[in-house]
């Protein structure tokens, strides 16, 4: 029995990661370029003489936004399955099929909520924070006025 293993994939490029933006909940699609790029790391990690092998794979989470959901796809694991948020099965072509995990869609790991910060940059926070007399900004202190802060 392989020793079980966690993978950890970020959605692929959006306009707004490739300025810097912070991105929560905005539905933003992937660039062609970040398209591109999924499709190529796909080729590179997935495959069953590669890091991660679709036969053993047993569970599978995704984030609820579409730029999440897209990269998943664009991966090319071969679900059995319909993915949740399709029509129809990934692989309708059962030569194809390279995996029988089953995919979940969950808040759990869905991307943070910046609240107000939604959309702006690092650099722009820290601006606004300044001249209003807040001090430097940490997200992991500070939290996200409108959104998320660690408890």
């Amino acid at each position: 029995m392989a020793t079980p293993r966690v993978f950890i994939v970020r959605h692929g490029e959006t306009e707004w990661s490739l300025n810097g933006r912070h991105t929560g909940t905005t539905e933003l699609p992937l660039t062609a370029t970040g398209e591109k790029r999924i499709k190529a790391t796909g080729q590179a990690l997935v495959g069953e003489d590669r890091l991660i092998v679709p036969s053993q794979l047993a569970h599978i989470y995704v984030s609820p936004r579409k730029r999440a959901q897209r990269t998943f796809e664009l991966l090319d694991l071969g679900c059995r399955e319909k993915l949740p948020w399709q029509e129809q099965p990934q692989s309708e072509n059962e030569q194809h099929v390279r995996t029988d995990a089953k995919v979940q869609v969950t808040d759990d790991i869905r991307e943070w909520d910046y609240g107000d910060y939604e959309g702006l940059t690092s650099a722009t926070i820290r601006e606004q924070r300044n001249q209003s007399g807040e001090g430097p900004w940490d997200i992991w202190r500070d939290g996200c006025p409108g959104g998320e802060y660690v408890d």
